[in-house]
């Protein structure tokens, strides 16, 4: 999928560049910045120590680039289709996670070998599916509050905002509905249909709330390995419920659309209307604060009770409906991580998702995590002050196109008139806002589901450049004269050629893990010369991931060549040799050479990379084991 979307990005910018007439590139600076950080995290596997893992991740941010761009050239293309954007982002995130919910509504069917108990269906993490939810909101928003479009489009707006809250909370991500908090506000801040706004959100969170509540209840969705018959007990009640919740905001939605086609409110009315929620808004607030301020710590004692279970690494966070008024979470022990990890190599930091292994030595328990889960933090953490700036300057460049696209940058008297076109323009910034928002408490960037979808909103608002002021007089297209075809069939070449070169480093690594796993499967069935074949094959394609060493080194002990093996287990310790995994491999393979001393002292070795591992002390007292028992008595002589 990634070779395929990196081609087709570069043939459609190549056509692009070669067609288009001259002019202002509105987006240039964000693509140019997003390529200078794919180029960085290439280089990082220079200086990286996890390569394989660095290889893998400069995959990743070469397609999300070729992601944007055609999202920026879409907006050149054509530059009216922001509302046919903001449908197809809120298509995207109903269809995830209304199958999300299926598969609670069919465990045995769709999700069997499901343990986990909050909502991740199909990225197996559930702030991903949070991230989906979070970033389709704001097109919810948008086609439930617009002036003008088809009624029956505008009433569904109702149950697709159901099914994105609904899945928002079972998924229980707090960062997820801390974005979604956030992005609403926004929303209610920056577009001026707030009424109708508030109809969309309120209405469908009241209908939700007794659902989640009662679902919220049952430890099919707090409690972790639960059998199938436990899931199964609750998901035909939980999908009748779905069923009414969807059925009941369809007629919802219906009924608000007839009533609004009747009679729409005097302006009178809706400043009434405003005062009074506004007035609500600050009566909750003021209750919340009371109510806060009389309870037995105090406002004061709140407050640090609260900041002191943000930072801990000793809290637990509760489950189910409690854990979402929790703040309490593990993430204060990956920020520290991550922080010394920085300190190790500020300016260029270890090398693009080299996290998982660099964190290591620092970790203070055995819990396994390969991300941070913050953006920011790992971003530093992998590349440094060098990464860290690349990607502050494209986040400005990207908020200062996005002001210039929505108007929001733009004085009163100068901005576009309220439109629906200038109402999904702001949904798509605002979706790509609420991404980032989540992103940088989670790691749903390492995740392209939702990661694509937020790139393709964001996109779209980068390159959609400056919108019509009242009055204005439309530009004449430029002409494209004959002198400028060769540079720009120069450019279309070159950006072509990038791309398939992309595209082929994009595939080396999948072809090296396909040429590993042959290899282990030769050996399975017994020949070993040709698992050594695949073994070198993969080394081949593949220098810097361990696989193909370690197939390798299998091949030979299968061939009996001990020596050899031993030898190639070293290479793998040399070459990564922050990777406990190495060094754990040669002392499993001492063990079955009979070599208990050299394997305590290998192990030694793997404890300075990883303290608080789980396996080396098993491997360990096997060694000890080894090393204490008396040796074999030999045979009596014959005769």
């Amino acid at each position: 999928m990634q070779v395929a979307v990196v081609l087709l990005a570069g043939l459609s910018l190549a056509l692009y560049l070669f067609k288009r007439r001259s002019g202002r590139i509105d987006g240039a600076a964000p693509v140019a910045l997003f390529a200078g950080l794919a180029v960085v995290t290439a280089l990082s596997s220079v200086w990286s120590i996890s390569p394989d893992e660095t290889i893998e991740e400069t995959a990743r941010t070469f397609t999300y680039l070729a992601v944007f761009a055609m999202a920026v050239m879409a907006a050149h293309v054509r530059p009216r289709a922001a509302p046919a954007v903001a449908i197809g982002v809120l298509l995207a995130g109903v269809a995830i996670c209304g199958w999300a919910l299926i598969t609670r509504i069919f465990p045995a069917t769709l999700a069997e070998n499901v343990l986990g108990a909050r909502l991740g269906e199909p990225f197996g993490y559930w702030n991903a599916l949070g991230g989906v939810a979070v970033t389709a909101l704001p097109a919810a928003l948008w086609l439930g509050s617009r002036r003008t479009g088809r009624g029956v489009a505008t009433a569904l707006a109702y149950p697709a905002t159901g099914i994105l809250v609904l899945t928002l909370l079972l998924t229980q991500s707090r960062g997820g509905l801390a974005a979604a908090v956030a992005v609403a506000v926004l929303w209610l801040a920056i577009v001026p249909l707030r009424l109708r706004s508030v109809l969309v959100l309120a209405l469908p969170a009241l209908a939700v709330a007794p659902l989640a509540s009662w679902a919220l209840s049952k430890t099919a969705f707090t409690e972790t390995l639960q059998p199938l018959a436990a899931r199964e007990t609750v998901a035909g009640d939980f999908g009748l419920m779905v069923l009414a919740l969807c059925t009941g905001l369809t007629i919802t939605g219906l009924v608000v659309q007839a009533l609004r086609s009747r009679r729409a409110p005097s302006l009178p009315e809706r400043r009434r209307a405003g005062l009074g929620l506004a007035g609500l808004a600050c009566l909750c607030a003021l209750v919340a604060l009371g109510a806060v301020a009389l309870s037995d710590r105090g406002l004061l004692g709140t407050i640090s009770d609260t900041f002191s279970n943000l930072t801990s690494e000793e809290t637990s966070t509760p489950r189910g409906a409690a854990r979402l008024g929790s703040v309490s979470s593990s993430r204060a022990a990956y920020w520290r991580q991550a922080w010394e990890v920085f300190e190790e190599e500020p300016v260029i930091g270890r090398g693009a998702n080299s996290f998982g292994i660099a964190r290591l030595p620092y970790r203070r328990e055995g819990r396994p995590a390969d991300q941070a889960h913050g953006y920011l933090v790992q971003t530093l953490a992998d590349l440094g002050l060098l990464g860290g700036a690349i990607v502050l300057a494209l986040l400005a460049a990207w908020l200062a196109a996005a002001g210039r696209a929505t108007g929001v940058l733009a004085r009163r008297r100068a901005r576009a008139p309220e439109s629906t076109e200038r109402g999904a323009l702001v949904a798509l910034a605002l979706c790509a806002t609420g991404f980032g928002a989540q992103s940088a408490v989670d790691w749903t960037w390492f995740v392209p589901g939702p990661t694509v979808i937020a790139l393709v909103a964001a996109g779209f608002v980068a390159g959609r450049g400056v919108p019509p002021t009242v009055g204005a007089r439309a530009r004449a297209p430029a002409t494209r004269p004959a002198r400028a075809i060769g540079l720009r069939a120069l450019a279309a070449g070159a950006v072509l050629a990038t791309a398939c070169l992309c595209a082929w480093a994009v595939w080396q690594p999948e072809r090296a893990a396909r040429a590993s796993e042959r290899a282990s499967e030769l050996l399975n069935e017994g020949d070993t010369a040709g698992a050594f074949r695949q073994a070198r094959h993969a080394r081949d394609i593949d220098p810097y991931s361990s696989e193909p060493l370690y197939a390798q080194a299998a091949a030979y002990a299968g061939q009996g060549k001990l020596g050899l093996a031993y030898r190639t287990y070293e290479i793998a310790i040399l070459e990564h040799p922050r990777d406990p995994d190495a060094w754990l491999r040669l002392a499993s393979f001492e063990l079955d050479l009979d070599l208990p001393e050299r394997a305590l002292a290998t192990l030694d070795g793997a404890l300075l990379v990883d303290p608080q591992s789980l396996r080396i002390p098993l491997l360990r007292t096997a060694a000890q084991t080894a090393t204490a028992a008396p040796p074999p008595v030999p045979p009596p002589e014959a005769g």
